[in-house]
């Protein structure tokens, strides 16, 4: 699409010349309008147009006429100077070019006759140079074809040297020839033949096999009558057939006379009585029966074979070349094929391994440095012998690892436990000796351990590790059976190892602790604990150490109330709960503080299994093995011993703890032996790696048993048994760290491994029993729903089917715990557990905002049943439950199903009395608002109530 141009814009005139004025009046005549008198009129202006030209065309000439004329003379003049200028050309190209008389036709072909002439002179001459280049090619190949035949190949290696060289100095115009093509594959096939015949000779001189090294000084060339010398088959071989031979003579070497010496036992036999046949053959020897020393001297006799009758028939720089070669692969033969396989795995086999490291160290020294003339051996023997204690210590350290890893990735066998022993409190190295100040209350003791204020501590007999309670001896008399010692050929010291303490089932053997002459005298049975069809059969009874009778634990409440006066029902159990449950007057917290309700964040609360007068704990450690205070004891302190606990442990914790004690005495030995002196080049002290593997295998256990048992570890009865064995073994590494003297370090990694167990233990133990308080919980508030609407009877069905599932749930849990952990562990688990559950049933019904009269009893009702939880807590029938030393929810868990049923003047007179010093005033305040109608009584008493509990008397 065209642009249009503005109007305001200038056009362009157009030029028009006659013509076109012509041409347009054409163009514009139409067929009307072209006549005759038109075109008339177009010829005469057309005419007069031509005249108009012609006559301004005289008048540009006549007014200026005179330049005119010059201009006209001169053209004139240059048309006749071209004229002569052609005639000059024309002549000068006849004399140039003329074929007859011509100069160029007459110098071309002079020059061409010359150039015939010359390329006949060059051509003879290269005809000439080829011939004589031929003839000198025929003659050294006939030469080379006669030595070959003759069998004088060294000669023949030279005469083709110099063919070659006549070969490469050929004529470039003979070389593309087909007569040089068929001489220089003559030639090939003739070099070829040479070093085939030259490998053949090799071959027959030099014959390898797998037991025999058989080398023939001279040999016969194939088809002649020649013998040759191996020196000159050596010299004879070109770089790369001889770096070729050389190459397989080594790759064979290394397998057949390095390799297998040292791995197979040989005795080696060598023949030199046949000039012509020099033979070294392996003969294999019966096994175990020799001397690994004695695979380092064939291989001796073997490199001074070679170095005699092969390395000195090789060129120099060849034989140093190949020496080189052979230097570093056996040395390294020798320490992965001889030397680190039998780096031994007991310290009784050291001596004679160090026998062999001093000699396998000689024979670097006189064969690989000197006989293989290798003066750039790094010495890497004589440096691995320098840190061979470590080696050791290495090599054994991964054996124990694995060993450990293999022992706790075990299956577990369920009932393969033991019953271990605690003093009071955790596991301990010590006897627990009390001293405590003469008391008249001495007597009112909670387990009913009544001791005479004479008694004697019970002494106990030292032992190594203090695993007196729990090693050994069997039920009813069956002892574990002891691994044999397997017979040596030699009366060697040896040191305990894991191997000898755990069979093939993991069952302990041999005590290590004999070899240091400890002997045990107390042993607790470990094996065939029979399954108790009632739970409420002690199992931790004593073993008879002490007759005692137990009696229920006090609870632990600090302050003491007026007696209350005589009362209604409500009234009753006021002064009931407010007296000890032995009969002592109960002891009130000057500020008391009721406990969370919810029981997710309710801490588990750990009390000492026997609420005794507190006694004062000496503050000296006094160790097992003797190292008693020697000052004479005061008058008034009397000792007594603390109450023993029994709880369940897997077999498996002892047997990692006297894997530990047997690698402790094992680094011990290693340390004493002095094999091993201190080095300036290693940088730690013979025994340090073993001596620091004892606290890896704590770590290996630690890292390992939970994730490998982790599903059985979900299950209450396996978590707790998990969490015993921590507890066992933080008191087991306790009594090892008592045993050390001056090993600062492994101290501390043990210290740190206990404090680790000690750690593991108590989140195992907390965290299994929040698992089955969660669990409690969740029973209550998916069944019970907040207690809420429990005046419908569905509803109230659902409630009681909730809180009776707990209290089975809980029963159920207490029949799994009771015969595995300790008392007071045990309580304070199954109270924690029983806490949630309380503590939930309290959180539903004190939130609720109306509780009709059908509802309070039927609430009453399910708080009753929980009641049967009380009987957890008693050993004797005939005593008193100390079920509020575990549950702390339990007094005001019990006030609560009475206050559902009471009026207000009951409550009013509970408050007056301080029996509901667990509530908050909040809790009460709104309790009273959801039993009652709002009366002025009501109003009065929640008056009483928001003015706080009353203070205690004085």
């Amino acid at each position: 699409m065209a642009f249009p141009l503005p109007d305001h814009l200038p056009k362009r005139p157009t030029l028009v010349d006659v013509s076109s004025k012509i041409l347009y009046k054409i163009d514009a005549a139409t067929n009307e309008t072209l006549n005759s008198d038109l075109a008339s009129s177009w010829i005469r202006e057309l005419d007069e147009t031509i005249q108009s030209t012609k006559q301004h065309i005289h008048d540009r000439i006549q007014s200026d006429l005179p330049k005119f004329l010059q201009q006209l003379e001169t053209s004139k003049s240059v048309q006749a100077q071209f004229r002569t200028l052609t005639s000059d050309v024309d002549n000068l190209n006849d004399v140039l070019s003329n074929p007859e008389s011509g100069i160029l036709p007459t110098l071309v072909d002079t020059l061409t006759k010359h150039a015939t002439l010359a390329q006949e002179a060059s051509d003879a001459e290269a005809i000439y140079e080829a011939f004589s280049c031929l003839l000198q090619c025929r003659n050294g190949y006939s030469s080379l074809v006669s030595l070959i035949s003759d069998g004088k190949l060294p000669d023949a290696v030279t005469a083709c040297e110099d063919v070659q060289q006549l070969l490469e100095r050929v004529p470039e115009s003979l070389s593309p020839t087909t007569v040089m093509e068929d001489l220089r594959q003559r030639f090939r096939a003739s070099k070829a033949r040479i070093e085939d015949q030259l490998s053949d000779v090799y071959w027959k001189s030099v014959i390898v096999s797998p037991t025999e090294l058989i080398i023939h000084p001279l040999v016969q060339v194939r088809q002649s009558d020649t013998i040759l010398e191996i020196s000159s088959v050596f010299k004879s071989l070109s770089p790369a057939s001889l770096s070729n031979h050389l190459g397989t003579l080594r790759r064979d070497l290394l397998i057949h006379f390095v390799d297998h010496v040292l791995k197979q036992p040989y005795s080696v036999s060598i023949e030199t009585s046949n000039i012509n046949e020099l033979k070294l053959a392996l003969i294999p020897a019966p096994p175990n029966t020799e001397d690994l020393a004695s695979r380092l001297d064939n291989l001796s006799e073997i490199l001074d074979f070679l170095s005699i009758h092969l390395l000195s028939k090789l060129p120099h720089s060849d034989a140093v070349l190949f020496s080189r070669s052979l230097s570093k692969p056996i040395t390294s033969s020798v320490l992965n094929n001889l030397l680190m396989p039998s780096l031994p795995s007991s310290f009784g086999l050291l001596p004679f391994f160090l026998a062999l490291l001093k000699r396998a160290v000689a024979f670097e020294e006189t064969h690989i440095s000197k006989l293989l003339a290798d003066d750039r051996n790094e010495g890497l023997i004589k440096a691995w012998s320098n840190g061979v204690s470590g080696h050791y210590e290495r090599r054994r350290r991964i054996e124990i690892l694995e060993l450990s890893r293999k022992e706790i990735l075990e299956p577990e066998v369920h009932n393969d436990t033991f019953q271990a022993v605690s003093f009071g409190g955790p596991e301990t190295s010590l006897p627990s000796v009390v001293p405590v100040q003469a008391d008249e209350d001495f007597k009112d003791d909670a387990w009913g351990f009544d001791e005479p204020a004479s008694a004697k501590p019970v002494e106990e007999p030292a032992d190594n590790w203090g695993f007196d309670d729990d090693m050994d001896v069997e039920p009813d008399g069956e002892v574990e059976p002891e691994e044999e010692a397997e017979p040596q050929p030699e009366p060697q010291p040896e040191t305990p190892t894991i191997e000898k303490m755990t069979g093939a089932t993991g069952e302990e053997n041999d005590d290590p602790t004999d070899a240091w002459g400890w002997n045990e005298k107390e042993d607790i049975p470990v094996d065939d604990i029979p399954e108790e069809d009632n739970a409420w059969d002690d199992p931790w009874s004593d073993s008879g150490e002490t007759n005692v009778q137990p009696e229920p634990p006090s609870p632990v409440r600090p302050t003491s109330v007026t007696s209350p006066k005589a009362a209604t029902r409500l009234e009753k159990l006021a002064s009931k709960n407010k007296k000890h449950l032995n009969g002592s007057p109960i002891i009130e917290d000057s500020h008391p503080s009721s406990p969370p309700v919810n029981g997710h964040s309710q801490h588990i609360t750990i009390s000492p299994p026997s609420p005794e007068p507190v006694l004062e704990r000496e503050s000296k450690i006094v160790s097992k093995s003797g190292r008693l205070n020697a000052g004479k004891r005061p008058a008034d302190v009397m000792t007594t011993v603390m109450p023993k606990e029994f709880y369940q442990v897997p077999k498996r914790a002892k047997r990692v703890i006297r894997m530990v004690e047997t690698v402790i005495d094992e680094s011990k030995l290693f340390y004493a032996s002095n094999l091993f002196p201190a080095s300036k080049e290693t940088s730690h002290a013979p025994g340090t790696i073993l001596l620091q593997s004892a606290s890896s295998i704590l770590d290996l256990y630690r890292a390992l048993y939970p994730v490998n048992c982790s599903k059985d570890l979900e299950l209450p009865e396996r978590g707790m048994l998990f969490a015993n064995s921590c507890f066992y073994m933080t008191g087991a590494v306790q009594r090892i760290e008592d045993t050390l003297y001056g090993e600062s370090i492994l101290k501390e990694r043990l210290t740190e491994c206990r404090r680790h167990l000690q750690i593991l233990g108590d989140s195992w133990f907390h965290e299994t029993t929040e698992r089955q308080r969660q669990v409690v919980d969740k029973i209550l508030v998916d069944g019970a729903q907040g207690f809420a609407y429990t005046g419908d009877q569905d509803r109230y069905d659902d409630c009681e089917t909730a809180v009776n599932q707990v209290l089975k749930d809980i029963k159920r849990l207490s029949q799994k715990l009771k015969g595995i952990l300790a008392k007071s562990k045990y309580y304070a688990a199954i109270g924690s557990v029983a806490d949630a559950a309380l503590s939930r049933v309290l959180q539903g019904v004190l939130e609720l905002p109306d509780i009709p009269e059908l509802e309070s009893h039927r609430l009453s009702e399910l708080c009753r049943i929980l009641n049967a939880l009380e009987g957890l807590f008693c050993e004797d029938p005939a005593q008193p439950s100390f079920v509020v030393a575990y549950v702390p929810t339990w007094l005001k868990f019990s006030y609560l199903s009475e206050l559902l049923e009471a009026s207000l003047a009951d409550i009013t007179y509970l408050f007056e009395q301080r029996a509901l010093v667990d509530f908050e005033v909040g809790e009460l305040v709104n309790l009273v608002r959801a039993l009652f109608a709002d009366t002025a009584l009501r109003t009065n008493t929640i008056n009483k109530l928001l003015a706080g509990h009353p203070a205690p008397p004085q």
